[in-house]
């Protein structure tokens, strides 16, 4: 294995929408740096599958849904974070409670889903430099 392959962060993105799912995948693969371990369509999933993909950074889309989908949301997040530390939420639109709950309950970036790829990729990196450095 090469230096260049161990130094790599591991992803793992869930979407409801396979779509998004693929278009992530497409973005973030195309970076050196960066590997797509999997891709779910929801938390639940990705808690199933969190121990044998091992992730660096979940990268975790919301739908902006109801405040029952929130809540679920935020004890995914707590869920998700016990396994894997970083996790960054990928929003529709900004939603200063939904942030805010989010963030408490773990989440390290809470973005918009329309965010550039060279941004994206720049959030990632540092949130997992930092928690490498932790």
């Amino acid at each position: 294995m090469s230096s260049n392959e161990v130094n790599r962060i591991r992803i793992l993105i869930i979407d409801n929408h396979e779509a998004v799912r693929r278009a992530l995948n497409i973005r973030l693969g195309a970076h050196n740096q960066i590997e797509v371990v999997g891709v779910a369509a929801n938390p639940d999933e990705a808690l199933a599958r969190m121990a044998f993909i091992r992730p660096d950074v979940i990268i975790l889309g919301l739908q902006n849904g109801s405040d029952d989908d929130l809540i679920r949301t935020v004890f995914a997040v707590r869920d998700m974070v016990a396994e894997t530390p970083i996790v960054i939420v990928l929003a529709p639109y900004a939603d200063a409670v939904e942030r805010e709950l989010l963030l408490q309950a773990g989440a390290k970036r809470y973005l918009l889903k329309h965010i550039n790829s060279r941004k994206l990729i720049q959030e990632i990196e540092t949130v997992a430099s930092a928690g490498a450095s932790v």
